[in-house]
């Protein structure tokens, strides 16, 4: 009975080792010695751990967080109806997958509002689905 909970207190804090470890941003590797060393000599492995092992890694993370500013367009955006995507407000086709975002009057040739039925400025019935 002693040795089971023994190797259940050994196992949580082997589990806490390796969360802790990379969520600091240390490698899979380090993680993974931390926690096997942790789970075969706990008492030796994690003082040793929370002396030096609980500094943040050097290595530089990528952060999933942070939005690539390359990737994102500047200014006021849209969704593209037909494909999702994150599109400048005056863009007059999606370039991700080439749907017209403004249509134009057939008749006379200015800018529609996908919602309009009617060309407010030559009164054209429009065709924009």
């Amino acid at each position: 009975m002693m040795t089971t909970f023994g190797l259940l207190i050994a196992a949580l804090a082997a589990y806490w080792v390796y969360n802790d470890a990379r969520g600091r941003g240390h490698d899979l590797g380090i993680a993974l010695l931390w926690s096997i060393g942790t789970m075969a000599a706990l008492v030796v492995f994690l003082p040793l751990y929370l002396l030096f092992g609980r500094k943040p890694s050097m290595k530089p993370r990528r952060n999933e967080d942070i939005i690539d500013v390359e990737a994102t367009p500047v200014g006021e955006t849209i969704k593209c109806p037909m494909c999702a995507s994150n599109v400048k407000e005056d863009f007059k086709a999606c370039p991700y997958c080439g749907f017209a975002l403004k249509p134009t009057c057939a008749s006379c040739g200015k800018e529609l509002n996908r919602e309009w039925r009617l060309c407010p400025y030559c009164q054209t019935p429009t065709d924009v689905k």
